[in-house]
């Protein structure tokens, strides 16, 4: 794949240049009006394409000529310059496989200017984003609806996603509360909801009492208990282990997980 010039701007007021800015006098107007409107659609499907490389290749990170903050501001021209001339064909990029990187950012771009919607195309973007931001892994997911907060994006189509977002998280939803807690706080607060009686008192730390959903008791017991801290799943109980001091617990979970499975592969009658 062949790396995008930095920044982009450069190519965008290159292509710009190209453009023919007068038109000759002797040219009928049906004619004129006729080459504008190849001009515009030659131009569109360039930059289109132009903006779906820089979609797949940029992921705003360091690399080995630029460091992270003139990866983030190249890219950042090129999605205002694109939402700003074709709103539309910006949102359908959500659908054309681009990195998740881009995809946050343009979910968060199109929330943050909202008023700017054709309503004939409301429903289209909407469905759009919904749809995108299911597909991310869940800490993009969170990290990205907590980005809400810090941009002050708290319209009634922003607070309707994340809700949506938040209740469909079906089976996965105790998890992902005691993984991304401190997230989904966030979220919570900034949009105004009003969670599940027991949700909302794990969330705000009101562990004076027993939960029913067991991974929240589990983790209330973890919290308290260095014991404890091995019921719990992996990841969750590596964000425990330095509160109980509990050295190198990397390798002592898969110690024990090995010995669970040693018995387990001896019990079904494996040599």
């Amino acid at each position: 794949m062949v790396r995008l010039p930095n920044p982009v701007c450069n190519t965008v007021l290159a292509g710009r240049a190209a453009i023919p800015q007068t038109v000759l006098a002797n040219r009928k107007s049906g004619t004129v009006q006729q080459e504008w409107a190849q001009q515009f659609e030659r131009v569109a499907r360039e930059d289109l394409v132009m903006f779906i490389n820089a979609c797949l290749a940029c992921t705003g990170q360091r690399e080995f000529y630029d460091d992270a903050y003139g990866q983030r501001l190249s890219i950042d021209f090129l999605h205002d310059y694109i939402m700003g001339n074709y709103r539309l064909l910006y949102a359908r990029t959500l659908a054309a496989g681009i990195n998740h990187f881009n995809q946050a950012q343009i979910i968060l771009k199109l929330l943050a200017t909202g008023k700017q919607t054709d309503p004939n195309h409301r429903a289209e973007e909407n469905a759009l984003i919904t749809a995108a931001l299911h597909a991310l892994p869940p800490q993009r997911a969170w990290r990205l609806l907590e980005q809400l907060r810090k941009r002050g994006i708290n319209n009634r189509r922003s607070r309707a996603i994340a809700h949506h977002y938040l209740t469909s998280r079906g089976d996965r939803l105790a998890f992902q509360a005691v993984k991304y807690r401190s997230k989904v706080r966030a979220i919570a607060t900034h949009a105004h909801f009003k969670l599940d009686e027991e949700l909302g008192a794990f969330i705000f730390r009101q562990w004076k009492r027993q939960f029913q959903t067991p991974l929240f008791e589990q983790f209330r017991q973890g919290f308290y208990s260095g014991k404890a801290v091995y019921d719990l799943p992996f990841t969750v109980a590596e964000s425990l282990a330095m509160k109980h001091n509990i050295p190198r617990v990397r390798e002592r979970e898969c110690v024990r997980v090995s010995a669970q499975l040693a018995l387990g592969i001896s019990l079904s009658g494996w040599n």
